[in-house]
């Protein structure tokens, strides 16, 4: 399969049949929440100021998906908190960067928010080497061994 140049960029209302149909190969079980509840919950991360949903574009495919949302600081904090909900890449076009460049997006979006972030994610364990190989080192601390967590701290 041949791709052309790779283009990241916000998702837009029309991406939500592409974005969905990724989501369902990300988590089969995706396939069960009803279309109307999915374009509801796409209108908002798209429409949502704390919300990053990005897409991977490549010769008018989409290629994969990112999905970060800013949960607000807490009541004791002079910081925010942020989770990157999803990242997915179709298995075809893995390998060509467009996972790095979903990630990069996010990033920029956290370093962007109004007040500093610590974004944080897990990962599935054959995704472990991809945040290792962005320089991020997993922690197996906690309830999910296989799946470690990955944190961002913008709060310097």
């Amino acid at each position: 399969m041949t791709f052309g140049e790779l283009v990241v960029r916000p998702a837009a209302p029309e991406d939500a049949g592409e974005v969905r149909s990724l989501s369902i190969a990300f988590t089969p079980g995706a396939r069960d929440v009803p279309r109307k509840d999915f374009d509801s919950r796409y209108a908002a991360a798209v429409g949502g100021a704390d919300w990053c949903i990005a897409v991977a574009q490549s010769g008018g495919r989409l290629l994969g998906y990112g999905l970060a949302q800013d949960f607000g600081p807490g009541l004791r904090t002079t910081f925010t908190t942020g989770r990157v909900h999803d990242l997915y890449v179709d298995p075809e076009a893995r390998r060509l960067g467009a996972g790095g460049a979903i990630m990069d997006f996010i990033f920029a979006w956290a370093r962007a928010r109004p007040q500093p972030m610590i974004l944080d994610w897990q990962a599935s364990p054959s995704a472990v080497g991809f945040y290792e190989a962005l320089g991020f080192q997993a922690d197996r601390v906690g309830d999910y061994p296989d799946h470690p967590g990955f944190t961002l701290d913008l709060r310097e």
